[in-house]
């Protein structure tokens, strides 16, 4: 078949199905109702292979020839012509990714798709470094920061007392700096970044301010009761310490979630602290609360004024969609105005920590039953694999009898001391607790 002119070209009309005009040495101009594109098709392994040249006329007869006879050099010297062009996208792509928080953004990307972060989370880890890498690093090509520059970065946050932000930082730019490493935009000897850089001191653990105290416990019962807030403020105080449930949980609780017939909360999986995966996976149970009979009064209570659908603990502003439930910092505001210290006393969260250690010591009931309820997972190894005991029963008795052990704190009755140590009552389901005034 003879070469074509550009006569032929032009006077090309598209069929009913697209065709091929065959220029020879593997060139060929493919012709279709959305127009004519330049091809280049040759045999690699008993495989037919197309490589787009571009579109007719923009690349016209003579440049398609030129780069038709190209890839004809590349595979007579060993090359293919598919792969040379792939090299030649990527490394174009890793040089414009030549600062810092450009790869830092293509990492922040691949990453929140790879791990399936959260959105909260993602901006969290972007937000860090926006604040403490970037404007003093970012505008800079990756291989020419010094070690002390990145240095100075996390110990700006950690001079002003925020050790675990600065552990943060650290963790993203050695994630960055490794990114860079992997799609080739900095050879491998010149990573420096690690564990230690920064000789940052590992952070204290930490733990939420907790009352472990009957007497204690009692006076922050008496002093819910009588606060003056909000009355969904005020009901999401009251459970809080009987239900012992993330304050995140409870906060997006919704009315579809509670069953009073069955008397149980249900706490889906995307409302649950667990990895982002988890949450997706259909397979992940929901956590079930059992509520006693004084939670049903509070959320009966509650019922007519944000019932009977949607937050459960509705926001009294709604300026947004994310301001239909209340704050996460609600219960600690609150907390706060009646007094207590939330770093030193006692916080949302600790209210976990004080029902986990009060319903042990004083109640006598079985840790896995308690760790269950407290949605941890089992200690053992695979434990939450193959251990799926609820204690579904075990749990609903548990929290009657926590419940009804706050009513007697709040009331002034305490535990009877047994020679000046707190009686410790093993469970026994039909023995009851004593108390003095």
């Amino acid at each position: 078949m003879g070469l074509l002119n550009e006569t032929q070209i032009r006077a090309a009309k598209p069929g009913p199905k697209e065709y091929m005009l065959n220029d020879g040495d593997n060139l060929y101009l493919r012709v279709r109702d959305t127009g004519k594109v330049w091809i280049y098709r040759y045999t690699k392994d008993g495989k037919r292979i197309k490589l787009g040249l571009g579109p007719y006329p923009e690349v016209t007869l003579a440049q398609a020839r030129a780069k038709a006879y190209e890839a004809n050099s590349q595979r007579a010297n060993g090359s293919d012509p598919k792969e040379t062009r792939e090299q030649r996208e990527e490394l174009a792509r890793i040089a414009r990714l030549h600062t810092f928080e450009l790869l830092a953004r293509a990492w922040h990307s691949s990453a929140k798709k790879d791990r399936e972060w959260s959105d909260d989370y993602a901006q969290k880890v972007i937000r860090h470094m926006e604040i403490h890498v970037f404007p003093w690093v970012g505008h800079k090509p990756i291989e020419t920061i010094l070690p002390t520059e990145i240095v100075q970065c996390l110990h700006r946050p950690k001079d002003r007392g925020n050790l675990e932000t600065a552990q943060r930082v650290r963790e993203a730019v050695q994630h960055v700096y490794q990114y860079a490493v992997d799609v080739g935009a900095m050879e491998p000897g010149k990573n420096f970044v690690n564990k230690n850089t920064g000789g940052l001191p590992p952070p204290r653990s930490r733990h939420y301010a907790a009352i472990t105290e009957p007497a204690k416990l009692g006076q922050l019962l008496r002093d819910i009761r009588n606060y003056h807030g909000h009355f969904i403020t005020c009901s999401a105080l009251r459970l809080a310490p009987m239900m012992f449930q993330r304050p995140g949980q409870i906060r997006l609780a919704d009315w579809e979630d509670i069953n009073f017939e069955v008397e149980l909360w249900r706490c889906p999986p995307e409302k649950m602290k667990m990895r982002e995966w988890q949450k997706r996976d259909s397979r992940t149970p929901a956590h079930i609360v059992p509520l006693p009979r004084q939670a049903l009064e509070i959320l009966q209570e509650l019922y007519p004024l944000t019932g009977p659908s949607g937050p459960v603990f509705r926001s009294m502003s709604r300026r947004s969609e994310t301001s239909r439930y209340i704050s996460d910092n609600t219960i600690n505001v609150a907390l706060r105005t009646m007094g207590y210290d939330t770093k030193e006393e006692i916080t949302g969260h600790g209210f976990r920590a004080t029902a986990r250690t009060m319903i042990r010591e004083h109640l006598g009931w079985d840790p896995d039953v308690i760790e269950r309820h407290l949605a941890h997972a089992s200690d053992e190894e695979l434990g939450s694999s193959y251990d799926r005991a609820a204690f579904i029963a075990q749990r609903k008795e548990m929290v009657q009898q926590w419940a009804d052990f706050l009513d007697e704190l709040e009331a002034g009755k305490l535990p009877v001391p047994e020679n000046n140590i707190l009686q410790f009552i093993r469970h026994r389901p039909k023995r009851e607790l004593q108390f003095g005034t």
